[in-house]
Order: structure tokens, then C-alpha cells, then sequence
């Protein structure tokens, strides 16, 4: 009897693992299916095979044989970080660790913004209920501060799949190891010479995907970008409705010393839409009236355009 019993609860198991639901079965544009999909590119055989269900993945893929872990330093390039509600009615969130900093992980993700709808749709014979953001199917990047990793918004911190086996693991722990005055001691990268997770930097990575080569090539304060720009050849404006679709826009609020740096996406009669990035490079978007654009009700000043285009 107990060895039917025992060979019943097996063939449980293995069937929950073997069986579970392909990720690509989920909806486009969602974060776990393109945290799923970054996972697999560097995580060993089998990849994902956890998916029973579109949450508690922390818990489902300890059970699959992956390491996880749930303390905000154990961070790990390549690792899935997981948010849940309290309730875990298909409102968590996923997103894959692509750097480890000392005071802080960068993350990207899929599906980050402002609400504008919601989803149903069915998974592994569940029903779903999903927020729909403005930043549906596109790729965002997001520094986050272990102090800050807790709770990020009304979700709550579930944990990291590492993109290492249980197996592989045991062999040998210190491998995947790193002591606290080593963590201390990683520096963020650069990009053409400004700390690489800045938000102002990553509006140049933006600005460089659009203009023609060497792309940016000024460096200094961003209050001297402009003439910095000009004098390496690009052109820039400071009319505001001088606007040009992926032209860097420069606000400087003199009194606190802040900076807006973002590129404009679009422009209609009175209008511009610009993408901007906050200093935890959440990404946000603004409608802004060419009038409006010197003062705005924040205090920043417009400084002026940097072109696309070589003077």
C-alpha cells in the first residue's frame, strides 16, 4: 500500500513538471512571457518547465528543480525577479535581472507604465485577469534599490529564479557565491562616458539609435549639452516649436538644480509627445503644449532641442 501510495505521489509530481503549460501560450505584449523568453536564452535544459500556472512562479520553479532565493541581494544576471498582490489572483509581475550593482538591480521588462486597460485570457485552464499598460509589448529597462525591492508598488517582493539547477548547484555553492565587500565593490557601467543606468544617459542610448553616426559625442553637465552638442557638429534649437521627431529635449529647474532630459516621439499642431525617464529609469510619457514647454508647472525651464542631424 504505501508503495502505490508512493508511486501515486511521484507520477503526481512528474506530471505537474512534464506537462506544464508552454509559456509561448501566453499573450503577446505580457511580462512573463518575455521574461520566460530572456530566461531560456541562458538558463540550462529543461528552460521553463514550471508553468502550471500564471503565478507563484518563485514557488513552482523551486519545485521544478531551479535555485531560488528570497532575500533582495541574492540577485543574479540572467535571473527572474518576481512580484505578487497579496492575493495572487494573476496580479504579479515578472521581469529579468540584467545587472547587479552595488546598491541596486537593473531589470527589464515588458508591460511597465501607466494602466490604460485589462486583460482576460486563459492559461493552464485559468482564467486571468491582467493590467494592460501604455508600455504594452515594449521593452523597458528599471534600477531598483534593495531597499526599494520589497515592495514595489501594491506588489509585494516573491523572489528570484536563478538560471542555475538545484543540481548543478549542490555541486559546488561557492561558484555562485559573492560576499557582501565584494557587492560593494561592483561599479555601474559607463555609456560614451555617463554612469550607463542614469536616466539622462539612457535618453542618449534612444538618441543614438535615431542619429547618424558617431551618435553622441559630447560629454559635460547637461546644462552645457547644448553648446557641447553644437560645437561637435549637431544642431540644436532653442525655439520650442523648433520640435523635430528624435530630438533630445533639455528642461533645467534652476532652483533645485534637477534636469528633464527626453526625446520627442511625436508632433502634432500644438503639441508634442516626449518619452522621458525617471531617475529609477521608470519610463513615463508627456503631452506637452510648444507653449507651455518653457515654463512647465514644475518649475523646469526649456533650454532647448539637440537634433538628430549633423550641422
Amino acid at each position: 500500500m504505501r508503495k502505490c501510495l508512493l508511486f501515486t505521489l511521484l507520477m503526481i509530481c512528474f506530471s505537474a513538471n512534464v506537462f506544464a503549460t508552454d509559456w509561448r501560450q501566453l499573450p503577446d505584449g505580457i511580462c512573463a512571457k518575455y521574461a520566460a523568453q530572456e530566461f531560456e536564452k541562458n538558463a540550462p535544459p529543461p528552460g521553463v518547465n514550471w508553468l502550471n500556472k500564471n503565478s507563484d512562479w518563485v514557488l513552482q520553479a523551486n519545485n521544478a528543480g531551479w535555485v531560488t532565493r528570497a532575500a533582495a541581494r541574492d540577485a543574479m544576471v540572467g535571473a527572474i525577479a518576481e512580484w505578487e498582490t497579496t492575493d495572487r489572483n494573476g496580479g504579479g509581475h515578472v521581469a529579468i535581472v540584467r545587472a547587479v550593482l552595488s546598491d541596486r538591480i537593473i531589470v527589464e521588462e515588458n508591460n511597465v507604465g501607466k494602466v490604460v486597460d485589462s486583460l482576460t485570457f486563459s492559461f493552464g485552464g485559468i482564467k486571468y485577469k491582467g493590467e494592460v499598460t501604455d508600455g504594452w509589448g515594449k521593452t523597458t529597462i528599471r534600477a531598483i534599490k534593495y531597499d526599494d525591492l520589497m515592495k514595489v508598488g501594491n506588489r509585494f517582493f516573491a523572489g528570484y529564479i536563478w538560471p542555475v539547477r538545484q543540481d548543478e548547484y549542490e555541486k559546488d555553492p561557492t561558484k555562485y557565491q559573492i560576499s557582501y565587500v565584494d557587492e560593494m565593490q561592483i561599479k555601474e557601467p559607463r555609456y560614451k562616458g555617463f554612469l550607463e543606468y542614469w536616466g539622462p544617459a539612457y535618453m542618449l542610448k534612444e538618441f543614438d539609435k535615431i542619429a547618424p553616426n558617431p551618435g553622441v559625442n559630447w560629454r559635460g553637465n547637461v546644462t552645457n549639452w547644448m553648446g557641447n552638442a553644437q560645437t561637435n557638429g549637431w544642431i540644436t534649437k532653442i525655439d520650442s516649436h523648433d520640435a523635430k521627431i528624435g530630438a533630445l529635449v533639455i528642461r533645467i529647474n534652476p532652483t533645485s538644480n534637477q534636469v528633464k532630459v527626453g526625446i520627442v516621439r511625436d508632433i502634432k499642431t500644438d503639441e508634442i509627445v516626449v518619452d522621458s525617464r525617471k531617475s529609477n529609469l521608470y519610463p513615463y510619457t508627456e503631452i506637452i503644449q510648444l507653449d507651455d514647454l518653457k515654463l512647465d508647472k514644475d518649475g523646469f525651464k526649456f533650454v532647448g532641442y539637440i537634433w538628430p542631424v549633423r550641422g
